[in-house]
């Protein structure tokens, strides 16, 4: 490749050569004509000369982005998958030698003192875990023939025992048959004065789905099982056929979209409501496949409260399109702060003010170091990205107003410091590098926002956590039949994060749901739906 493109200039000498000799050896060609022609071949070379070393430049710049993409690949294929930029001291990798080399080599040996101690062996965690449970107890005795003495065959006495050893052990889940018999009772007073008896029947709570084997307890487990564990409805149907319900994966799918429209929905509108009143959210956003649909990717959405709000809310939402269209549609006219990275959409919200994501900035410029070389630019990037994490770290318990005062005196400073570092220095366009900087400098007024509220957070990793769980369970379920399903799917996962995340057991919360939410005369009024808000006292006493 190289060659042929060189070659044209070697072209070029040879016919300047051949068209001075033959200009010289005819006797009829004038001085002037000869050098007008020396000069017009003269600046067709110089010419060639400029294309030539731009042809060279552009060679050099394709090879470094090929080196630098090479060694990217190999530090995903082989490296170490976490962004922590100091390892264990003790460990020695492979494929990190240019690195420990160098730390060897730049830093002076240091003398290390060796401090022993004793101390009292602490109790170990098994006997608290054992106290959790009501022991039942096994003895173990000698009866009959065997409570006789070996040597003169007189009868044994028992004269003491003690606890040999303690084991838990595990019951396998299992079916038991719950019928609800209704009890009518005749008022004898009113059918002896009246023209019609008085019957009373005792009520019985309804059932979450009419004529169907799914109740309340088994519907749970069903959820909890699919969208805490990951396990696709496929698995499970195997499992309670082994128990002996037989019921099919479409069955399963079916529970959870009705359930999802009768009794989740209302709860789950309420909890956009809320979350749209708080002032500070994160957002973030993922693909998805639906099967039965006309886009080949669809996309999940989560928006979920910040770190600071105690009623805090995680929220998923399921959409056709990733567009600015979506935010518009579940954010509204909201008008509080927004963790975000700098996708566009997010730019929509007009009256949101977006809070960038330093944890962006400082994973580009990690990508942008395979090799981990301490002296590069790209270290020094990753440097100023720590250390305005590290105070981040020592700040976290202090009050608001206290941590606003701090990023004022300290990390402002390091922040400006950081974007005129990046402006002084022009690195290889396209480089991981150069992407980094660029991608920095380009949004320097979002990242700076933080600096505005002391209830601002450095990074959206809220939210990139919350769609992680989300990911797990794709990589287990792998898509979705059909939208109304996914639909459902945005709906269950809000309810069992946002009940996660105020400390309930999630399984025993959406039990709870479906044991009285069917016993509601409406669930219309947001008077009734509050009581069944993961943060209610009576919630937080029934579904810890």
């Amino acid at each position: 490749m190289f060659l042929l493109k060189i070659l044209p200039f070697y072209s070029i000498m040879s016919q300047i050569k051949e068209e001075v000799f033959f200009m010289i050896s005819n006797e009829t060609v004038t001085l002037e004509k000869v050098l007008s022609e020396f000069k017009k071949i003269s600046n067709q070379y110089e010419e060639d000369k400029i294309k030539f070393n731009k042809t060279v430049e552009l060679l050099e710049h394709e090879n470094h982005l090929l080196k630098e993409q090479l060694e990217f690949f190999k530090k995903k294929l082989f490296g170490k998958s976490s962004e922590k930029t100091k390892g264990n001291p003790n460990q020695i990798s492979l494929f990190d030698m240019e690195e420990i080399t160098q730390e060897e080599t730049s830093e002076p040996a240091v003398e290390v003192e060796t401090i022993t101690y004793t101390r009292k062996k602490a109790q170990g965690k098994r006997q608290d875990i054992f106290e959790q449970f009501t022991p039942e107890l096994v003895h173990h005795e000698l009866l009959g023939e065997d409570c006789v003495c070996p040597d003169c065959q007189h009868a044994l006495k028992e004269i003491g025992s003690c606890i040999q050893r303690k084991e838990l052990v595990f019951i396998p889940a299992q079916l038991k048959r719950v019928d609800h018999i209704q009890h009518s009772y005749k008022c004898s007073h009113c059918s002896e004065n009246g023209t019609n008896d008085k019957i009373i029947k005792a009520p019985v709570p309804k059932a979450p789905l009419n004529h169907s084997l799914g109740s309340s307890t088994i519907i749970a487990h069903t959820i909890y099982q699919k969208y805490q564990l990951k396990v696709p409805n496929y698995r499970q149907e195997a499992d309670w056929n082994k128990m002996g319900l037989p019921i099919t994966r479409k069955e399963l799918t079916n529970w959870h979209i009705r359930v999802s429209e009768y009794y989740f929905k209302p709860l789950y509108n309420l909890l956009r409501e809320t979350l749209l009143k708080q002032s500070y959210i994160h957002a973030d956003e993922t693909s998805y496949r639906v099967l039965e649909n006309d886009t080949p990717l669809t996309y999940y959405w989560t928006f979920l409260s910040g770190k600071q709000e105690k009623a805090g809310i995680t929220l998923y939402h399921h959409d056709k399109s990733r567009s600015g269209e979506v935010v518009k549609e579940v954010l509204g006219d909201y008008s509080g702060y927004i963790h975000c990275d700098m996708w566009g959409a997010y730019r929509q919200a007009k009256n949101a003010k977006l809070v960038g994501c330093w944890a962006h900035i400082r994973r580009k410029f990690f990508e942008a170091n395979p090799k981990n070389n301490i002296t590069s630019l790209s270290a020094k990037g990753l440097n100023y990205c720590n250390r305005l994490f590290q105070l981040e770290q020592e700040w976290d318990c202090l009050p608001v107003e206290e941590r606003y005062q701090k990023r004022q005196e300290e990390m402002k400073s390091i922040m400006d410091e950081f974007f005129d570092w990046c402006r002084e220095h022009s690195v290889l366009p396209g480089s991981k590098l150069g992407k980094a900087i660029e991608y920095s400098l380009k949004y320097e007024s979002t990242f700076r926002t933080i600096l505005e509220d002391g209830n601002l957070v450095i990074s959206n990793n809220l939210a990139e956590r919350a769609i992680k769980s989300l990911v797990i369970g794709r990589k287990n379920w792998l898509f979705s039949q059909s939208f109304e399903g996914a639909q459902s799917s945005a709906i269950i996962m809000t309810l069992l994060e946002t009940a996660k995340r105020n400390g309930l057991d999630s399984e025993k919360y959406i039990n709870y749901l479906l044991t009285n939410l069917p016993n509601e005369d409406t669930l219309e009024k947001n008077e009734i739906l509050e009581a069944y808000l993961p943060w209610n006292k009576n919630i937080q006493e029934t579904c810890r």
